[in-house]
């Protein structure tokens, strides 16, 4: 039996491509999660040494990233029953490189925490667009492994970011700097909507009668409140740890910040590596064998981080890093195998609303809870516990609802 979210399924998926648009559109999600959400971790201790705040105090910074993002979810949307979804990602990455911009030129925190608000609210007009586009003309035996370069792209510019940033401190002798990072992704961003209004020309596409919360389309999902409440709660796991893991690395691990910097790097490499590798067995072995393993990787990573010293703890953030895209990645194709163009952001987008208002506790849960147990150790076992759980709704996904009928 069809269901309405897949009632608007169209020829384009049986093709086979993966062209120039594609490849554009799969680097634009660094601007959504690299730029405007995972950098701000990276420089974290520079901030707070700059700008005197206490951890809780730069928590609040990645709070103000999710809570934005929750506003831009609703945002998006209303505008996806009405506007072409390039069209709204058009429009995410003018704001994001606004928002980028002004944290380059940030003379205080106030300053700071819009440009984060600017780029993390456009980042929902361009996560919720990225994978219906990319996969466009694409055969849906390749789907996993496309929308797995979507998260590789974001690991690769992790990897470049905290290698580029680590080498330039070291070039200056300032372990402090970190606007010339943000003015650098700026002028990237620019170029990557420079390059959808050159490159990419989709098809127009179908609307859908659904306006606001779809919980129609999203009921009509197999599964759907498993993968809903597993997307939220992951939210806590992926928001919590990529905040705080370089201040942890140095503060628990004994890093340097420039060590701290090449472990943040090496987890993008890996992550860049792994995504479209779980992608790519997803689309033979079904959506829901790769969630559970994937998910089990980042709940044993942040059980490390947690209770593990030194060495431990870089092999588990590195471990960390290698999974971070994999699950959301995965979510977003099992939603995608069920839903199609429109459709799609409208159900993802309604799953996004729980997702990122779980997310806007995490970074200042995290901080709050370091600065007063004097360590990681406490923020990081609460990230394994929603680990677990996280765990425990994949498991109840029924069987044969993903790719494949895996």
């Amino acid at each position: 039996m069809s269901t309405p979210a897949a009632s608007t399924a169209r020829p384009e998926v049986a093709g086979s491509g993966i062209g120039a648009a594609t490849i554009v559109l799969s680097l634009t999600t660094i601007v959504s999660h690299t730029f405007g959400r995972q950098t701000y971790g990276l420089l974290i201790p520079a901030i707070e040494d700059s700008f005197g705040l206490t951890h809780g105090q730069a928590g609040v910074g990645g709070t103000v990233v999710y809570l934005a993002y929750f506003v831009g979810v609703l945002v998006v949307m209303w505008a996806s029953a009405r506007v072409e979804p390039i069209t709204i990602m058009r429009v995410g990455l003018a704001l994001g490189s606004a928002g980028l911009a002004l944290n380059a030129v940030a003379p205080n925190r106030a300053v700071l925490f819009g440009g984060l608000a600017l780029a993390g609210g456009a980042g929902a007009g361009i996560w919720i667009t990225a994978p219906t586009l990319a996969t466009n003309g694409v055969a849906v035996r390749r789907r996993g492994m496309v929308i797995g370069l979507l998260a590789s792209s974001i690991g690769a510019a992790s990897f470049l970011v905290g290698i580029g940033t680590s080498a330039y401190r070291a070039q200056l002798g300032v372990a402090g700097s970190w606007r010339p990072v943000w003015a650098v992704e700026a002028t990237l961003a620019a170029a990557l909507l420079v390059a959808t209004l050159t490159v990419v020309r989709p098809e127009p596409t179908e609307a859908v009668g659904a306006r606001g919360i779809s919980l129609g389309l999203l009921r009509a999902m197999p599964g759907w409140w498993q993968i809903t409440l597993a997307y939220t709660l992951f939210a806590v796991v992926g928001a919590g740890f990529s905040a705080f893991v370089v201040a942890a690395l140095e503060e628990d691990a004994g890093l340097s910040r420039s060590q701290a910097g090449v472990v943040f790097a090496v987890m993008g490499l890996l992550g860049a590596l792994g995504a479209p590798l779980t992608g790519w067995l997803s689309d033979r072995l079904g959506r829901r064998p790769l969630l559970i393993s994937s998910i089990s990787a980042l709940g044993l990573a942040s059980t490390v981080v947690a209770l593990g010293t030194g060495p431990m703890v870089v092999s588990a953030a590195i471990v960390f890093g290698a999974q971070a895209g994999s699950f959301p990645s995965m979510i977003a194709s099992y939603v995608r195998d069920h839903a199609d163009a429109r459709a799609f952001s409208q159900v993802f987008s309604t799953m996004l609303v729980s997702f990122s208002a779980t997310a806007v506790v995490a970074p200042v849960g995290m901080g709050w809870l370091a600065d007063r147990s004097g360590s990681f150790t406490t923020s990081y076992l609460v990230l394994s516990g929603a680990a677990a759980v996280t765990l425990a709704c994949v498991l109840a996904l029924p069987r044969r609802a993903g790719a494949d009928g895996a």
